[in-house]
This record gives C-alpha cells, structure tokens and sequence, in this order.
C-alpha cells in the first residue's frame, strides 16, 4: 500500500515539475523586447514588436518599456542644436 501512495506521489511531482518547466520556457520565449525606432518623417517612438525594416531601429532592443523610454530621453538630450546660418553669403 505505502508503494502506491509512493509511486502516486512521484508522479505527480513529475506532472507539476513538467508543467512549471514549460511554463517558465515559454513565458520566456514570449518576453517582449522594445526597440527606439524613427519613421520616415523624423517621429522617434517605442515600439513592442522588431520592425521589418531594420533600418528604422534607432536603439534596442531593451527588456522592458522603461529602459527604452531612458535611452530615448538620452538619445533627445544629447542630439546637436541646429546652426543657424549667416543671412548675408560670402
């Protein structure tokens, strides 16, 4: 009797050890990545998915929202300030 309820155990720590296994792959196999990207008129956004168009990626990928967001704020900050031309030609 103590062999049955043994091996009824052992089975069911085999069943929720499998399930946790394939939810935690899984979950991981599905996490988001965020990417800075500009589009054709100069718009810098965040975007959740890669585009097709690798050349839009201005930065990422980043794991989360938040990480994007603060690379975006550095890459606004150290962007150059227009030069404003002489209105008078040489």
């Amino acid at each position: 009797m103590k062999e049955v309820c043994l091996m009824g155990k052992i089975i069911r720590l085999a069943v929720v050890t499998t399930v946790l296994v394939a939810f935690v792959l899984g979950t991981v196999a599905v996490a988001a990545e965020f990417y800075v990207v500009k589009d054709a008129s100069g718009k810098v956004s965040i975007i959740d998915q890669k585009p097709a168009d690798a050349k839009l990626i201005v930065k990422g990928p980043f794991a989360t929202k938040a990480e994007a967001e603060k690379s975006m704020g550095k890459a606004e900050g150290t962007a150059k300030k227009p030069v404003k031309l002489p209105d008078k030609g040489c």
